[in-house]
């Protein structure tokens, strides 16, 4: 039969579907019609390689801290002098002590004796020597009653090993004192102008003296010594004037008047005066006058034995062998101090703290 003939109309094609190709990555995906496609996930920034810094210094050494294990080992610098003696006989003799060495500046007529024989005591085998550099190298503790230039190098010896120095050297100006505080970071250092336990105990009587009375009570300081001393007013003068200036609140730079001479007019008000005198053999006088209008308080220590000192010395060793770095007082050394009343804070008015 002709296929145009039949009634059968011929067979349609279905139309073909678009093909839309999928992206192999699985994050592109078609979005419905009408809503906005999200803005793609920020990536996470590059690591960036920084630039090579300026190098920085080395941070310094952590203080050294000398350990002591059983005796405490102790030189003495300046050791043939009339303290430097005194002490090596003190120490020798003192249990739990055990004495390493001893120097003296160069040309002196002790270099190579015998520490024993020259502080009057059985030889120890031990040579004067003039190398305190040694000496801090092999010692748990130095004692320094030499000059203040000396004293400042042998701060520096200090720092360098963490060897613990007890100083009795005075005469230290404002700078040395300030370089002994910096040296202080690296060593434990003991400074005391007047090391024996009455003196120490004088300035805290006058502090609190001072504290009580008023302006009113004028404050006078003198001292005597031997023909032989080269600084005035001597540093335990100065110390008690310190100590009667914190009394009184104040800062003894600003009302100290070291000496009177001539046509000077009267007395200013609040002024802490000095008055040093020399002669003879006298190992230390200190009085402090407060004097009021019709009554007059003093207060004296007189030292007729170095060996006072030599003690104060001897505990203050035994008290920083294996102490941090610091710089410390007789106070620490002998654990006592006034204290200042506590002032009522009137309400609404906060305490500074000092």
């Amino acid at each position: 039969m002709n296929a145009k003939k039949s009634g059968r109309a011929p067979a349609k094609t279905p139309p073909k579907k678009p093909i839309h190709l999928k992206s192999k990555d699985k994050s592109a995906k078609t979005e419905k019609p009408g809503k906005p496609a999200p803005a793609p996930a920020p990536k996470p920034p590059a690591a960036r390689i920084p630039a090579a810094a300026a190098p920085k210094p080395a941070p310094l050494p952590a203080p050294k801290v000398k350990k002591t294990n059983g005796a405490v080992k102790v030189g003495v610098v300046g050791c043939a002098g009339r303290m430097g003696q005194m002490l090596l006989k003190m120490l020798i003799n003192a249990p739990g002590v055990v004495v390493v060495g001893g120097t003296e500046r160069r040309g002196s007529a002790a270099l190579g004796q015998d520490l024993g024989a020259l502080a009057g005591a059985e030889p120890l085998g031990i040579s004067v020597s003039d190398d305190p550099s040694l000496l801090f190298d092999s010692a748990d503790v130095v004692v320094d009653f030499t000059n203040p230039s000396a004293t400042l190098q042998h701060a520096q010896m200090a720092a360098r090993t963490g060897c613990a120095l007890v100083i009795g050297t005075t005469g230290f100006d404002n700078d040395q004192l300030a370089s002994l505080h910096r040296v202080a970071q690296r060593a434990p250092i003991v400074l005391a102008a007047n090391m024996s336990l009455g003196v120490n105990l004088l300035q805290q009587v006058v502090e609190e003296v001072a504290r009580i009375l008023d302006s009113d009570w004028d404050i006078e300081i003198v001292e005597m010594h031997h023909k032989h001393k080269v600084d005035a007013p001597s540093g335990t003068a100065l110390a008690l004037g310190e100590a009667a200036a914190r009394g009184r609140g104040q800062q003894l730079r600003r009302i100290a008047r070291r000496s009177r001479e001539g046509q000077v007019g009267p007395r200013v008000k609040g002024e802490i005066g000095f008055a040093a005198l020399r002669g003879g053999d006298v190992v230390g006088d200190h009085t402090v006058i407060f004097a009021a209008e019709g009554e007059r308080v003093e207060i004296t220590h007189r030292a007729s034995s170095r060996e006072i000192f030599a003690r104060g010395a001897l505990k203050s060793v035994l008290w920083a062998a294996g102490k941090k770095p610091g710089l410390y007082s007789m106070r620490d050394v002998l654990g006592f101090s006034v204290q200042a009343p506590q002032t009522p804070t009137a309400p609404g008015n906060g305490s500074n703290g000092g």
